[in-house]
């Protein structure tokens, strides 16, 4: 079946093109944002816009955030407009940014904690954590900046579960794989002498995507996730799956935890923690925020008590 834009959309995606070429887009259409709202939600809901996003799978270079932003594309553009919280959320990642950025944030108590207290004292009365954000470009070459870091408690490293049959180009203008540029990196960090023994808690990211993905693009296309299969090996002892019959995605993640574990442990000896989380769902990240929070719980009852786990072979059960 072909598909075939109407002569008023045509036009307006040819000379949207044009400027987008010209590196003036901002300049040209932000500015009169109102005016072309309305053809750019038109352009959108095209069926050959929509059956061409549909196989966005083939296609480089497409942010999947981008349904979110063209099906608001007038309301964004309203003169009033304030982003909403997932707003923010969805456009984090459109812009990469080089610098550092931190939060300080605290865990309130449960129901079931001390209620005669008001907001602001439990507020107050709670350990405070901080959460360093650090994009890999700042860290220099050879990672030189991770020195600034030897205080921190524990070094979650993200991944985005999606990236597996990705690819970008380096600084010498080769494609590599996106999950491979990240073991690379998981490697340097690791191994640096800054978090020697420091605990680690690798965060799959985008679990959500994953599940859509692997229905259609095996996770083998990976190089280094060749021999994976959909049915999980008892030899690869990952741990008991909540759902007793368990997706392609759910074995998927469990997998990839196993790969990485394997390889924490090849390079260090010692046990590598492991969450899934879906960045874009609050209750998620929490999870994943508090799991942290026990890990470092559990290290200083070990060093209290003397007691070290070195266990390398399984996914733990609290993980997200």
């Amino acid at each position: 079946m072909t598909y075939s834009l109407g002569r008023k959309l045509k036009a307006f995606s040819d000379w949207l093109l044009k400027v987008i070429e010209s590196g003036n887009l901002e300049a040209i259409v932000l500015s009169a944002s109102r005016e072309y709202a309305p053809l750019v939600e038109e352009l959108w809901m095209d069926g050959a816009i929509q059956a061409t996003y549909n196989r966005r799978s083939e296609l480089g270079m497409l942010p999947r955030v981008a349904t979110y932003f063209l099906e608001r594309a007038i309301e964004i553009s309203k003169e009033g407009y304030e982003p909403s919280d997932m707003d923010i959320l969805y456009s984090e990642g459109i812009t990469s940014s080089n610098s550092l950025a931190s939060t300080d944030f605290s865990f309130p108590k449960s129901a079931q904690s001390d209620e005669s207290m008001n907001h602001s004292d439990q507020h107050n009365s709670f350990p405070r954590y901080q959460l360093i954000r650090v994009h890999p470009r700042s860290l220099g070459e050879n990672c030189k900046w991770l020195e600034m870091f030897e205080d921190v408690n524990i070094v979650l490293f993200c991944i985005s579960l999606a990236d597996y049959d990705e690819f970008f180009m380096d600084k010498n203008g080769v494609f590599m794989n996106k999950i491979l540029a990240s073991k690379q990196l998981f490697e340097s960090i690791v191994t640096h002498p800054t978090f020697y023994k420091k605990d680690f808690l690798l965060v799959l990211n985008k679990l959500d995507l994953l599940e859509e993905k692997i229905e259609h693009t095996p996770l083998n296309r990976c190089e280094w996730f060749r021999d994976f299969q959909p049915v999980i090996s008892h030899n690869h002892n990952i741990g008991t799956y909540v759902n007793g019959n368990p997706s392609v995605a759910e074995r998927a993640f469990h997998y990839i935890g196993w790969k990485f574990k394997r390889f924490f442990f090849s390079l260090t000896g010692r046990k590598l923690f492991v969450s899934s989380v879906t960045g874009l769902e609050q209750d998620s990240v929490d999870e994943c925020l508090k799991y942290a929070r026990e890990i470092m719980d559990w290290e200083a009852q070990e060093v209290m008590t003397g007691v070290n786990d070195e266990s390398s072979t399984s996914i733990e059960a609290s993980t997200t």
